[in-house]
């Protein structure tokens, strides 16, 4: 079976191979390699038409001229802002050639400094020569990504100290070839990955599902979706979040120049829960990778996922020493964080964090926790009743309550509070339970046997004490089926308000105004996210200016955390530090504060010997320089420059 291409083909794409990757910083440019020799192998795996479609694309880049070539993959970059078939066209434009060019390039080049590996490995997971007469059932039963041996270089087991310490001396010794490659460069890999995800979905969400229980759907929109937002984000935002930054410089120090450098840390350690194995995975090792460090990532034991995302990283053309992956349980976490990463970043309870925060304060570790919530959801008396219902249905039971953001708490107004609470059971009553194939499932089940017992506990403790099942009264209390359970006739003395649940559990309450809805929110040892909802925009953003938290969403649910340009994080119990957006992103980095001077012969003024005429001047300038108005430029000149001509020739007397 063999797929040539013209030489006006090979020439187009050749041509387009120089633009997206011109080499430096030690890598060849793409045309001095010989992958166009070796193109067939790729072509192999491709579908009949898109393979015509392909020479036919790369035939007309043959006779373009260059800069008629790169206007084209220029805005195929841009295909987000093109709606309609245009930007679906341009969206193939950028997947097809773009995918093609990287996965023959990354999979060929072994670092800076070294050219073209001999062996050239299009699936990136296999090491099998192409041979024309291969039998293609043959090679997918040996390609696939999942029973690769390459794909276990890269993943460990329960490490004792010996093998803790070892993954992190390749960690260590692998940073600077990370370090050296520059943004644009490891965007490279963010782009293959996104394309490798994007190829992959079903296969992801397949494995998702099959370890927690999700409805079809919850895996795609709140793992997979919100997943091609953040890279996305990675792609149009990296670069400039992480150049140099230029900073005012004061007066007194006029001539200098300041800025601020976003340097990598070094080796980071990644610990995640089994909420959303998926998406919590790729967020922070890709927030790692893009800013050079090297990647340590222990996964939850309960959904390790393993071997998808060894799988999918390798796929994308990263080296199995960049993002090593350690199996086992809180033991592991323990052994690794001896190991003294430069930061850890860790996703998940509240106790758990306590304690690593804890081992790290030991050897000084910066710590990132992002952790539980209770979150708040307020409805005032004039907001759109029939939509806010909707937005809490959703917000309590997405995920089957398995989020930390949530609602855990529904604060409504008293004279809307019967109709609101009709039309929050009817709603509720219609939710499709179960783990569909066909994403008809509106909730799945739940991931964990210890939380089952959890919202059990709580459920019954509320119950014990008064509160009234409106909807769930089928549940044995064993089932990790939970159906939806609305609560009425709690308060804030019951665990259940002041506990996270994290499961599909909602207390519905009642408050006066708006200062009782306040108080109520903010009566909590929690403080990740809150909602608004209200027909009044400036009650809105006066109510969620005063209840402390991380987030809010005003009329929506859950929404500020999908903005990929915002950052996130809670206060109080929910945790301590901000990721997502530029601020998230620098902080995987070492924050370096660089102030420049010439060098020249000048003596600085505050330098030694002091005289008593530099006294004078000094307490002359001083009062000068914070003053306002025109009294701080006149004593500029008055006291400034007699000083700095002293203080060339100042002499001890």
């Amino acid at each position: 079976m063999r797929h040539d291409f013209s030489p006006l083909s090979l020439k187009g794409l050749s041509k387009a191979g120089d633009i997206v990757l011109p080499g430096g910083e030690g890598f060849p440019r793409f045309s001095e390699t010989e992958f166009i020799k070796h193109f067939g192998r790729i072509a192999y795996y491709m579908n009949q038409d898109d393979r015509e479609g392909f020479k036919l694309l790369t035939a007309m880049m043959g006779v373009m001229p260059s800069f008629i070539v790169r206007f084209i993959l220029w805005m195929a970059t841009m295909n987000h802002l093109f709606p309609g078939p245009l930007g679906a066209v341009l969206r193939q434009i950028n997947m097809g050639v773009r995918g093609v060019l990287f996965t023959m390039y990354y999979s060929g080049v072994d670092g800076p400094g070294k050219r073209v590996l001999k062996q050239l490995n299009y699936n990136t997971c296999i090491n099998t020569p192409y041979t024309e007469d291969t039998e293609m059932e043959t090679l997918l039963t040996q390609n696939n990504p999942l029973n690769s041996p390459m794909m276990f270089q890269n993943s460990h087991e329960n490490p004792g100290p010996t093998e803790a310490a070892a993954i992190f001396d390749k960690a260590r010794s692998t940073y600077p070839a990370i370090a050296a490659l520059t943004v644009k460069e490891r965007l490279g890999f963010i782009t293959k990955l996104r394309e490798t995800i994007l190829h992959r979905q079903e296969e992801i969400v397949d494995v998702v599902q099959k370890e927690t229980h999700k409805a079809r759907t919850d895996v795609l929109i709140s793992e997979l979706f919100p997943l091609f937002e953040h890279l996305e984000f990675l792609e149009h935002e990296a670069e400039k979040a992480l150049r140099p930054e230029k900073i005012a410089t004061p007066t007194s120090m006029m001539g200098k120049s300041s800025n601020v450098w976003f340097e990598p840390l070094g080796t980071i350690l990644v610990i995640s829960p089994w909420n959303y194995p998926f998406y919590q995975a790729i967020v922070p090792i890709t927030c790692s990778f893009i800013t050079g460090n090297a990647t340590v990532y222990k996964p939850s034991e309960l959904t390790p996922l393993k071997g998808l995302v060894e799988s999918i990283l390798i796929d994308a053309g990263m080296k199995p020493e960049w993002v090593q992956i350690v199996y086992g349980d809180g033991k592991s976490g323990v052994e690794l964080i001896n190991q003294r990463p430069q930061k850890i970043f860790f996703t998940g309870s509240v106790g758990t964090g306590k304690k690593i925060m804890g081992q790290a304060a030991q050897y000084l570790i910066p710590v990132e926790l992002e952790l539980g919530g209770k979150d708040p959801m307020l409805a005032f008396e004039d907001v759109n009743i029939d939509r806010a219902v909707k937005g809490a249905v959703w917000g309590a039971f997405t995920n089957t309550g398995q989020s930390c953001t949530s609602i855990e708490r529904l604060y409504v107004q008293e004279s809307i509070y019967e109709k609101f609470k009709q039309g929050l059971v009817e709603e509720t009553k219609k939710i499709k339970i179960g783990v569909d194939k066909d994403g008809s499932a509106d909730m799945g089940g739940m991931i964990s046997e210890r939380q089952i017992k959890i919202v059990a506990e709580l459920v019954k403790d509320a119950v014990s004490q008064g509160a009234v099942m409106l909807t769930g009264k089928d549940w044995d209390f064993q089932s990790r089926f939970i159906p939806p359970i609305i609560l009425e006739g709690t308060n804030h003395k019951m665990r259940i308000n002041q506990e996270e649940i994290f499961g599909p559990v909602l207390p519905l309450m009642k408050f006066k105004d708006e200062a009782h809805a306040i108080q109520l929110a903010n009566d909590s040892t929690f403080g990740l996210s809150a909602s608004v909802w209200t027909h009044d925009k400036e009650r809105a953003l006066r109510v969620a200016s005063k209840i402390v938290t991380g987030n809010i969403s005003i009329n929506n649910v859950m929404l500020s955390e999908g903005n990929h340009a915002l950052p996130f994080g809670g206060v109080k119990d929910s945790g301590i530090g901000r990721y997502k957006g530029v601020h998230g992103l620098r902080s995987f980095c070492n924050m370096k504060s660089v102030l420049a001077d010439s060098d020249s012969k000048k003596i600085e003024a505050n330098w030694y010997p002091y005289t008593p005429l530099k006294y004078t001047l000094f307490t002359g300038l001083t009062q000068a320089l914070f003053s306002m108005g025109l009294k701080k430029w006149v004593g500029l000149v008055r006291f400034g420059l007699p000083l700095e001509s002293h203080a060339q020739k100042a002499k001890r007397d």
